[in-house]
């Protein structure tokens, strides 16, 4: 395992990056673009598991972990990448409910975003429900730039929008299949 996700030391500018300052710059740009997050969980730490990369709620406390991806345990851009993209799930965790289609195409349009941004690596998903999930995502913000602030301003948890909710928010002229698309969940969203 890559010590350089856990071990610090100091440096001219202050400390060298673990996944621990990672999460917390994410964080807090990911807060400054969509709203604060739900605050009534709280986040316990970033862990490695086979079955990764995801959010996961240990005990019966609202307490949330990121689990990422064991096959990222020695390859920076790929936890950082997973970190980034399970950060935008802490902005209104589910408690385990399914996260629709366009929580997850927020979270990976803001990982590939945060990956070109910091290391100048350009990122496609290779699952094509992910990339759908980015595409229609980019859809609603080309229509309106700010949609996600909107919605969360309305309903701040993804999971509990629903097709009215962009009218709530001002947003009357998404079309009525990227709405219902957008609110589908993921779990069961399927690409033709």
């Amino acid at each position: 395992m890559n010590d350089d996700f856990f071990i610090t030391h100091p440096t001219p500018g202050g400390y060298r990056r673990t996944l621990a300052s990672r999460t917390a710059t994410i964080l807090r740009e990911i807060e400054s673009k969509y709203g604060s997050r739900d605050e009534t969980y709280t986040l316990v730490g970033v862990e490695f598991e086979s079955t990764g990369p995801r959010i996961w709620y240990p005990g019966s406390a609202k307490h949330v972990a990121i689990q990422l991806s064991t096959s990222a345990q020695d390859y920076w851009l790929q936890a950082e990448y997973q970190l980034a993209h399970e950060c935008v799930h802490l902005l209104a965790p589910s408690g385990g409910v399914n996260a629709p289609v366009m929580e997850e195409g927020l979270a990976t349009l803001f990982a590939n975003d945060w990956l070109l941004r910091e290391h100048n690596y350009p990122y496609t998903p290779t699952d094509a429900r992910y990339a759908s999930a980015l595409e229609a995502v980019e859809q609603l913000l080309a229509l309106y730039p700010n949609a996600i602030t909107l919605l969360r301003s309305v309903e701040r948890a993804f999971f509990k929008m629903n097709v009215d909710t962009f009218d709530q928010a001002g947003l009357g002229n998404v079309p009525p299949d990227l709405r219902e698309r957008l609110v589908t969940p993921f779990r069961e969203y399927m690409v033709a």
